[in-house]
């Protein structure tokens, strides 16, 4: 695990719920929600096979031109339905321990540190205020800044782009499955920290480089 942390690392990319805050998004509410949206939209179950909040709106902006509706419309659609569940959770969310800790070292290294998330700009940038986030991030993109949400690796690419760092001096830093396969489609390595979307076996299951269970397992893994 500690050779992630080698001198030439250049950042290390965060998602942000589950992996610096709490997990608290209302997944299968949400995607009941955006399911039924969907419905009175025209969109069939022939449509919809996907369930997984993270997909389902490609797969339905996708579909949209075969019932005659607008990706964009699509889009907007499941994002309102998003942005409500991202307001339910921002009442709850607090940092992990240790995560602020974490991220002053990488910064006291020179290591730059950016926010890939799938929840949208505004939450995200009130929750970024009010925990105390703004000083110790380069920058933080959200879901309404890119085409696809993660497992996509669009986020990933446009943060790398905007920091001009190198994809194989960067680290992704995620808790879920779907962040393991944005970031394996990035071509970046990842480190899960467990207790955040997905469960540690299946998190076992899907091989990152490095799994930690909190962060002073992370901070004990730099180089002193």
């Amino acid at each position: 695990m500690e050779a992630l942390f080698t001198h030439d690392l250049e950042a290390v990319i965060f998602d942000f719920e589950g992996t610096l805050v709490d997990f608290q998004w209302k997944l299968s509410e949400a995607v009941e929600e955006v399911l039924e949206k969907l419905r009175q939209m025209g969109f069939t179950a022939t449509h919809l096979s996907n369930r997984k909040y993270s997909t389902l709106q490609i797969q339905a902006m996708q579909a949209a031109p075969q019932i005659g509706i607008r990706p964009q419309d699509v889009r907007d659609a499941i994002g309102a339905v998003y942005d409500v569940y991202d307001e339910d959770a921002l009442t709850r969310w607090n940092l992990r321990p240790g995560a602020p800790d974490f991220l002053r070292a990488l910064r006291t290294m020179g290591i730059r540190t950016a926010l890939v998330s799938n929840v949208g700009g505004r939450a995200l940038g009130k929750a970024i205020t009010r925990l105390g986030l703004e000083s110790l991030l380069d920058m933080a993109l959200s879901r309404n800044d890119v085409p696809n949400l993660k497992p996509s690796p669009d986020g990933i690419n446009l943060a790398l782009h905007k920091m001009g760092a190198n994809r194989r001096h960067s680290i992704f830093l995620g808790d879920s499955l779907d962040d393991i396969n944005a970031a394996r489609n990035a071509g970046l390595k990842v480190m899960i920290i467990t207790n955040g979307e997905n469960l540690r076996e299946d998190i076992i299951q899907a091989k990152p480089d490095a799994i930690f269970d909190n962060y002073q397992e992370l901070i004990g893994a730099l180089p002193s």
